[in-house]
């Protein structure tokens, strides 16, 4: 090629190329990475492992993490379980928070996950049987969701990662509130209090217990921080909401219920009895 046309053609390719970058990325569409049902959870960290070399190799992209329930399971679980992934991916794997995205996708025919790559500008599929919940009781007292909860640790690390938060599983709590105006938002906490068998004496026959409780008030304090995040991330009025100390249980656990007004409000269940004198005060 004569020296004179060299210089022309190659300012041409240089203006050329962010053209072809660019059709390059609106071309690119979002992709199923995986996808399974309900599995234990080693099994669901081995696919979130790959799941996040995926997302080192593509920088660009981001992380959907879309979880579907069935109409057997609380609604909430939808929800809880994406933050959960995410929650591997973002700690021990260090995915940016940022980039990881969870949906709660609703109800389908069964419980399943997906994990989805998103380039910019594009966006997941939802399934072809997902559907909204369309045969709610709205006379009826419905629990949302169940988990539970530790108690903060003063010895934190002040650079750990402070994912998944409060509010984060508070969430589709606080869109279904929205849904249902003139119901209450009703919490119920347990504390923990357990009996673990140390040893038998040898004659005697007389048994020994270590005995493990929580503090004075632990239910108490978390449901107020609960109803904190409510009021002040999702601004749920503090009148919609009421809170239980459940008593004690052999795990810590709050049960989020909506309940319709003028319906009887949830009873709480204990499972542990600790002797007289032990329970939380308010």
């Amino acid at each position: 090629m004569p020296r004179f046309f060299a210089l022309p053609v190659l300012f041409f390719l240089l203006l050329l190329a962010p053209f072809n970058a660019l059709t390059q990325t609106s071309n690119q569409v979002a992709r199923k990475f995986d996808e399974f049902g309900d599995a234990l959870m080693t099994d669901i960290k081995a696919r979130a492992d790959n799941f996040a070399v995926e997302l080192q190799n593509e920088p660009a992209a981001k992380g959907f993490i879309i979880v579907y329930h069935s109409r057997r399971d609380l609604p909430g679980i939808s929800n809880r379980y994406a933050i959960r992934v995410k929650d591997y991916l973002v700690n021990p794997r260090g995915v940016e928070k940022e980039r990881v995205v969870t949906v709660d996708g609703g109800e389908a025919d069964c419980l399943a996950y997906e994990f989805w790559i998103v380039p910019p500008g594009t966006a997941p599929k939802p399934r072809y049987d997902a559907y909204q919940r369309n045969y709610t009781d709205p006379d009826a007292a419905r629990k949302i969701d169940e988990y539970g909860y530790a108690v903060k640790n003063k010895r934190r690390r002040r650079d750990s990662v402070d994912y998944p938060t409060r509010a984060d599983l508070l969430e589709t709590f606080a869109t279904e509130l929205r849904r249902e105006k003139r119901s209450f938002a009703y919490i119920v906490a347990y504390a923990h209090f357990s009996r673990t068998l140390l040893a038998v004496a040898d004659e005697d026959y007389d048994v020994y217990y270590e005995r493990r409780i929580d503090p004075p008030g632990t239910a108490v304090n978390e449901l107020r921080l609960e109803k904190n995040a409510l009021v002040k991330i999702y601004g749920v009025a503090p009148s919609r909401i009421r809170l239980i100390d459940g008593g004690y249980r052999k795990w810590r656990g709050l049960e989020l219920w909506i309940v319709p007004r003028g319906e009887h409000p949830p009873i709480p269940t204990p499972n542990s009895f600790p002797p007289t004198g032990t329970r939380s005060k308010k």
